[in-house]
């Protein structure tokens, strides 16, 4: 949807592009009601020739059975990479992403022609079976005085199933 500007709308934008991430499925088959996890979105490349900021980031359908409990932005730096998909409580080699710093706080800055440290995620909760994938990622950004917004394609396809075995 466009909007006027003079209306403190907000535009439809086209600088953004999520790479591999938005050309296929996300998926886990071993999600236990009552868990958590982590589903990350996209990781944001700026295609313009424009700095943009990055101002909120979110799945734009969530599935009956998963319950989104917060968003986060995080820097695959300090997360060793971008997590697609992890339990929250840590186990299983991943980091803990609610001890990493939350980037989400602020604008996160996308300089021209060139890709995010910074990438978005979801902590989800699984209440039930789950009827869907968590499917389009939102993005909200800054670029020069102009606000907008812009959907890419993604796709994280969660079901029940075994836990996976770990080694301590």
């Amino acid at each position: 949807m466009i909007t006027s500007p003079s209306e403190g709308g907000v535009r439809e934008g086209s600088a953004l592009d999520g790479g591999m991430q938005s050309a296929g499925d996300v998926g886990y088959e071993h999600a236990k009601v009552g868990e958590e996890y982590w589903a990350g979105l996209p990781l944001a490349w700026n295609t313009s020739a424009t700095d943009v900021e990055i101002t909120k980031a979110e799945f734009s359908q969530v599935p009956k059975g998963l319950k989104v409990i917060e968003y986060r932005a995080v820097n695959g730096n300090e997360t060793d990479g971008n997590i697609l998909f992890a339990r929250a409580d840590g186990k299983g080699g991943m980091p803990d992403l609610l001890k990493a710093r939350n980037y989400a706080e602020h604008p996160v800055k996308v300089k021209a022609k060139s890709g995010s440290d910074i990438y978005y995620v979801a902590r989800v909760k699984v209440t039930g079976p789950i009827e869907g994938a968590l499917k389009g990622c939102h993005f909200w950004y800054r670029q020069g005085s102009q606000q907008y917004q812009q959907q890419l394609e993604c796709s994280t396809i969660v079901s029940l199933g075994p836990p996976l075995k770990y080694e301590k």
